[in-house]
């Protein structure tokens, strides 16, 4: 019985976003399968994309330190930053909620429900350009879209475009 509403396809175990380098182009990747394509739009600082099934996405700021993803127009998910550095974000979606923390190690993430961790990733020495993930549990591959959004351009992210001057504060 189908309830209208389209589900995010979700992954357990492992997959990689991968990228040649200097590349605006993404797959997200799960061994021979190739579960979605992601362009950047680093002007606009938003990406496009679409599932295996055909489902087109948009990741948009939405605020500072805030990206919405959207799926056929429809939100299913965002990210908030929840530090002044950027090392503790908050994911939430479509039948999906965690944190995605840095580790001590440079370019290793956790996800995390309660303070435990259900994921990891690690990007490469260098970059990002190679993005590995390790699930313990099902995420939901929007929750990964997000999570690579953040991490693989770390100087765009979830950075909504900002006058150029501060606005003026009006003191009552």
């Amino acid at each position: 019985m189908s309830t209208g509403r389209w589900i995010p396809p979700a992954v357990v175990g492992d997959c990689q976003f991968v990228s040649s380098p200097f590349s605006n182009r993404w797959r997200l990747t799960r061994g021979d399968a190739q579960l979605a394509e992601l362009r950047r739009d680093p002007w606009r600082h938003t990406s496009r994309g679409s599932f295996a099934d055909g489902t087109r996405f948009e990741i948009t700021p939405d605020g500072w330190g805030s990206v919405e993803l959207k799926a056929d127009g429809a939100p299913i998910g965002r990210i908030d930053r929840r530090s002044w550095l950027g090392r503790r974000w908050e994911i939430s979606g479509v039948g999906f909620a965690c944190d995605l923390t840095s580790d001590p190690m440079p370019r290793r993430w956790s996800f995390r429900i309660g303070g435990e961790p259900i994921g990891r990733l690690a990007g490469t020495m260098w970059s990002y350009n190679r993005l590995a993930v390790h699930t313990d549990v099902s995420i939901p591959s929007h929750a990964l879209i997000l999570t690579w959004h953040v991490l693989a351009r770390p100087w765009e992210a979830a950075a909504a475009p900002r006058p150029a001057r501060p606005e003026k504060v009006t003191a009552w």
